[in-house]
C-alpha cells in the first residue's frame, strides 16, 4: 500500500513538471503558410501549445520582414521573381530568434509544405540544443 501511495505521489509531482516544459506558441498570418507551419510543428512533436495571440504567447512563428515594399517591387522588376522569405520562431519575451529558415515563396502547395517541414526540422534541432 505504501509503495502505491509513493508511486501516485511521484506521478502527481511529475505531471506538473512535464507541463512546465511546454511553451505557448502563436502562428502569425503569413500569406497562406499558417496551416502548413502549424501542421509541420505539430508533426515534429515539439512541446508547444498552439494559442491565439490575445493570450500572450511565449513563442511566435512568422515571416520576417526582409525588405521594404518598394525594395520588393524593384527586386521583382529586375529579377522577375519574388525574393527569398524567411520563417522565424521568436521568443516573444526576449525578442530573440530561436530558429529560422530561408526559402523562395512560391504559390504551389507542395513547396509551401516543404518549406514548413524544413522550418519545423530546424525548430526541432534548435529546441533540442536549447533544452540541453
Amino acid at each position: 500500500m505504501r509503495n502505491l501511495v509513493l508511486a501516485m505521489f511521484a506521478i502527481a509531482l511529475a505531471i506538473p513538471a512535464g507541463a512546465q516544459n511546454r511553451k505557448t506558441i502563436y502562428i502569425d498570418k503569413m500569406e497562406g503558410l499558417e496551416p502548413f507551419v502549424e501542421q509541420a510543428l505539430q508533426a515534429a512533436e515539439l512541446p508547444f501549445d498552439f494559442i491565439e495571440e490575445q493570450k500572450q504567447p511565449e513563442l511566435k512563428a512568422g515571416l520576417a520582414k526582409m525588405h521594404s515594399a518598394y525594395g520588393e517591387i524593384l527586386y521583382k522588376h529586375k529579377l522577375g521573381r519574388n525574393e527569398t522569405h524567411r520563417l522565424e520562431l521568436r521568443d516573444v519575451e526576449r525578442n530573440k530568434v530561436i530558429a529560422s529558415h530561408s526559402f523562395p515563396l512560391r504559390g504551389d502547395e507542395e513547396s509551401r509544405k516543404r518549406a514548413a517541414q524544413d522550418f519545423a526540422a530546424k525548430v526541432r534541432s534548435a529546441w533540442a540544443k536549447k533544452s540541453r
